[in-house]
């Protein structure tokens, strides 16, 4: 599975965005996935750079969670946390908005992964609404 990641600014630097990627385990430890190919179509906005990362195969303990984050000209910052487990699909997905973390779709068992990631982003939550 390929994933990109990518930290880029539009001409005017009012917009921003920024897509990571991580592998989690079961007993919470987080590996950021950084190393890869320079991609110029997979970038977002101008400014910056994106890279695309080849995601090794994962064990039934692990999870690939993309976080990706969008400044606005007003300074908020929203965006989702995707949570994938060892076979690829989709099992817990999250967005981030008004500094609350909500669930939108997934099983309620996976809702510990978006708040340790938060938490190592040091991202500002005010609530979490994930059961």
């Amino acid at each position: 599975m390929d994933v990109v990641v990518e930290l880029t600014k539009s001409r005017t630097s009012k917009h921003a965005t920024r897509r990571m990627a991580f592998i989690v385990n079961e007993k919470g430890e987080i590996i950021e996935l950084a190393s890869g190919d320079i991609c110029e179509e997979c970038k977002t906005y101008v400014k910056g750079e994106a890279k695309r990362v080849i995601v090794r195969e994962l064990s039934r303990d692990e999870y690939l969670v993309i976080v990706r984050l969008v400044r606005n000209p007003q300074g908020h910052v929203s965006g989702e946390i995707i949570v994938y487990d060892w076979r690829q699909e989709l099992v817990f997905r999250a967005v981030y908005r008004k500094l609350k973390l909500r669930k939108t779709s997934g099983d309620s068992r996976f809702a510990w992964i978006p708040r340790i990631v938060a938490d190592k982003l040091k991202l500002y939550v005010k609530r979490y609404n994930l059961e």
